[in-house]
């Protein structure tokens, strides 16, 4: 059973790589997908259509 003591380290050092691979893959897909689901939400709330007039901008002094 000694020569497979060797094993068990590679096996060991691969296995982390693996799963610290797909940890960071988990995590970029859900980054990913609340990222996208935050600008779905943008366009989708009220006046997310309506464009701004065009010119300079009026503050409430200047309209006064």
């Amino acid at each position: 059973m000694s020569y497979l003591v060797g094993e068990w380290y590679q096996a060991n050092i691969l296995m982390g790589a693996a799963f610290v691979v797909a940890a960071i893959g988990v995590t970029s897909l859900g980054w990913w997908v609340l990222r996208g689901d935050s600008i779905n939400r943008h366009g989708e709330a009220p006046g997310a259509e309506e464009e701004p007039a065009p010119g300079p901008a009026v503050s409430d002094e200047q309209a006064h």
